[in-house]
């Protein structure tokens, strides 16, 4: 139960982005976490844009790998909850890995994903 209630208390992280011709840009600094003077890193962060009806969460794969996943489960059309390295329906149970990858049915196609790349300071999410 405490589990449980210690989801429910976190809030999730809308990170700042620029959308220019269908690219999405994030800074990597949107991953680090600042709380009493301690530094951390996020596992993902969501981007909002008025273009897509579900946001979409970056996953911190490694150092310079990212995983960019539409939130719509493929079962029902449901807005899917991330939490820790897998997102979660709400709706009717369905699980998918931090690569948007199918673990727990009813869903039975992965999740919508896009191509990221990077520099030194930012993440790229191409939307075509």
């Amino acid at each position: 139960m405490t589990t449980l209630l210690e989801s429910c208390a976190s809030t999730n992280y809308y990170a700042q982005s620029a959308l220019t011709n269908n690219q999405i840009t994030i800074k990597k600094a949107e991953f680090v976490k600042i709380e009493q003077g301690k530094s951390t890193q996020r596992k993902y962060v969501l981007v909002k844009i008025d273009k897509l009806n579900f946001p979409i969460c970056i996953y911190k794969i490694s150092e310079e790998s990212y995983s960019a996943l539409l939130m719509e489960c493929t079962h029902r059309g449901c807005e899917l909850h991330p939490g820790g390295d897998y997102l979660v329906c709400p709706c009717h149970g369905s699980e998918f890995t931090n690569k948007g990858i199918v673990q727990n049915p009813p869903a039975e196609e992965n999740l919508k994903t896009f191509k990221t790349t990077t520099d030194n300071e930012n993440i790229y999410v191409q939307l075509s």
